[in-house]
């Protein structure tokens, strides 16, 4: 045997130390990756060792943060909730003490001593209802709705309370998709503006300006494709995108604009609406499930002219005024306007070259700072109330216009009901006494008003009496019923003062003939600032019947804060109840996440251990395997 082949017999086998070092190496990386995870309890440190796990993980996270925001709004709104019921408690408890002041300031054996200081008692729970309702917290307003800046209430002096805030009750995000009340203003929880009716619908005239989301009471339409078929031609329009009538218009004269016939699209001033017309015969449909055309008022037909139907758009900030009222518009001529008395002060709103329902409202809030005006709710017309309490408000006519009633804003109409008359204490009962009137001739008629439910049942019974000679209507400046006696006598036109007459505000004589009521409607605030502000008035004139309607007035007061205060509750347990459901999602969330992040420290030390046995078996194999010495090479 040669030397050479004697050294390679000798020589230590290769693939066995390959393996062995590859067995070692292997060991190394599983007993390091073991360490690490035990120092950081982590399964995986680089998203690239599971990106299943980490996607899931990253998603898991995301949403988990989501709710502890939605958590941190959540507390801070139950905090705000529940300071906002402790204010109404103070106010609860205000109200309630002062119907006892009332109730010892009716006796007959009360001194004029003893009613100022029950007076001035009322007055200290005004200042404390008006710093309850000044709180703040977070330094946002309680009782302010969405307005910033200021107080919300302050005494402006003889007995008035104003507020400074708005009706937008804030909102916010409890949840994902949940949308819950994080506030109360002072209209809604205070009653601290005069309540108004149900605003008059103006019924503003469509034109081709006006917007598609504006039609249908602020609805819209739901935009899609229909179909017109114009003398056997079918067109297929697609109005995606389309904003105003405009639009509509010329996308479908557009889609005929090839065709040897002509088709015109218009207003249908007569509807309010749309129309087509052609020389031939047209239809409108709307495609599969699609209401495009019916809400559009166009689906019908064939016709010759196709008349739409009304699509009933509401008010903008740019409606036209001589759009309302169907077209006919209001008298914005020089002298035009509205008179407003409010606190004891008269102003006349001049509205004469106004333009737009902007205009309006504008020149409404710069004649009298102390109202709130806008648009309606329901967006179908105006609304102006008062932001004082312990004063009444009106809204009458301008002499020679009726600006007040087209605006649907005079608050003495023939559609008043006389229930409602005398700050809710109405009219006399079955058994009142008739009207008496005495004529200019002398002459004396009685006029029998039971049964009469509103103003314009009285002017059609006195009308009755000698039609258009004796004759009965509404106060042309300001509010209240004129009457006038046209026959050719010259005496003095005389109504006789009872209950009907004074309740009607019709008592008095008119020396030329002419006798112009009072204003027996006016508006007044219904929360506790007006009560407490009239209740300390009341105190110190003794003014009985005022002390017994506000007797009523206190309870309704005191019930409407109770409502409040439930309804507060009511939000705070829905808080409370997301609240919960947020806190076990965050649990559900951290255990998914434990289980795609987390080591089970349990099996890890185990694998650890049995990978330390298998290392320390793989080096004893290799020193046995790979011990080498001078003598194998001799």
């Amino acid at each position: 045997m040669s030397i050479s082949a004697l050294s390679l017999s000798r020589t230590p086998n290769s693939l066995a130390t390959s393996r062995t070092t590859q067995a070692i190496a292997i060991a190394q990386g599983r007993l390091s990756r073991l360490q690490t995870q035990l120092g950081t309890g982590q399964k995986y440190l680089l998203p690239s060792e599971s990106p299943t796990a980490a996607t899931q993980a990253i998603a898991l996270q995301k949403v988990d943060e989501r709710a502890a925001a939605f958590q941190t709004s959540l507390q801070t709104n139950l905090g705000f909730l529940a300071v906002a019921d402790q204010s109404l408690g103070t106010i609860s408890d205000a109200l309630a003490r002062a119907r006892g002041l009332l109730q010892a300031g009716i006796g007959d054996q009360v001194t004029a001593d003893e009613r100022e200081a029950l007076a001035q008692e009322v007055a200290a729970l005004t200042k404390s209802i008006i710093q309850a309702a000044n709180t703040t917290y977070n330094g946002r307003a309680i009782f302010a709705g969405s307005a910033t800046g200021g107080v919300p209430f302050e005494q402006i002096g003889d007995g008035l309370v104003r507020y400074n805030g708005n009706s937008q009750t804030l909102s916010g995000l409890a949840d994902f998709n949940t949308l819950v009340a994080s506030g109360i203003d002072g209209v809604n929880g205070l009653q601290a503006t005069t309540t108004t009716a149900t605003a008059a619908d103006l019924n503003p005239a469509v034109t081709l300006g006006t917007r598609l989301d504006q039609l249908h009471r602020g609805q819209g339409v739901d935009l899609g494709s229909l179909q017109v078929i114009v003398s056997g031609i079918s067109k297929t329009i697609d109005l995606s995108g389309a904003e105003t009538l405009d639009d509509v218009k010329l996308r479908i004269e557009d889609a005929f604009s090839t065709e040897l016939i002509t088709v015109d699209v218009d207003i249908n001033a007569a509807a309010n609406g749309l129309q087509i017309t052609t020389a031939g015969t047209v239809e409108v449909r709307d495609l599969q499930s699609g209401n495009t055309a019916l809400q559009l008022g166009l689906r019908g037909g064939p016709t010759a002219n196709l008349q739409g139907s009304d699509v009933d758009p509401v008010l903008s900030l740019l409606t036209p005024l001589s759009a309302l009222n169907g077209g006919v518009g209001i008298d914005v001529t020089a002298g035009a306007g509205l008179r407003i008395e409010n606190g004891g002060m008269v102003r006349t709103v001049d509205l004469a070259g106004a333009v737009t329902v902007q205009d309006v409202l504008n020149r409404i809030l710069e004649t009298d700072p102390n109202v709130i005006a806008e648009i309606s709710p329901d967006g179908r017309g105006l609304s102006v109330t008062s932001r004082l309490s312990g004063a009444n408000f009106s809204i009458g006519e301008v002499s020679g216009h009726a600006n007040a009633t087209e605006l649907g804003l005079r608050t003495f109409t023939a559609n008043t009901l006389l229930a409602d008359l005398n700050l809710g204490v109405g009219v006399p009962g079955v058994d009142a006494q008739p009207l008496t009137i005495i004529r200019r001739d002398g002459s004396q008629v009685t006029v029998d008003l039971s049964g009469a439910a509103t103003v314009q049942d009285v002017l059609n019974k006195i009308n009755d009496v000698e039609p258009g000679v004796l004759v009965a209507a509404l106060n042309t400046v300001g509010n209240g019923i004129s009457l006038q006696d046209n026959s050719l006598f010259a005496g003095p036109l005389t109504v006789v003062e009872n209950d009907w007459s004074v309740k009607l505000g019709l008592n008095g004589t008119g020396p030329t003939g002419v006798l112009a009521g009072r204003d027996v409607n006016p508006q007044q605030a219904a929360g506790a600032f007006n009560v407490l502000s009239r209740l300390e008035q009341a105190l110190r004139d003794r003014d009985l019947p005022t002390l017994e309607r506000l007797a009523e007035e206190l309870d309704a007061a005191y019930g409407h804060v109770t409502i409040v205060r439930g309804d507060l509750g009511n939000d705070q347990r829905q808080l409370e109840s997301i609240d919960n459901l947020l806190a076990d999602r965050h649990v559900e969330i951290k255990d998914r996440l434990s289980k795609l992040q987390d080591v089970d420290l349990s099996v890890t030390i185990t694998e650890f251990l049995a990978q330390q046995q298998s290392m320390q078996a793989y080096l004893k194999i290799a020193s046995e395997t790979l011990q080498v010495s001078i003598l194998q090479y001799l």
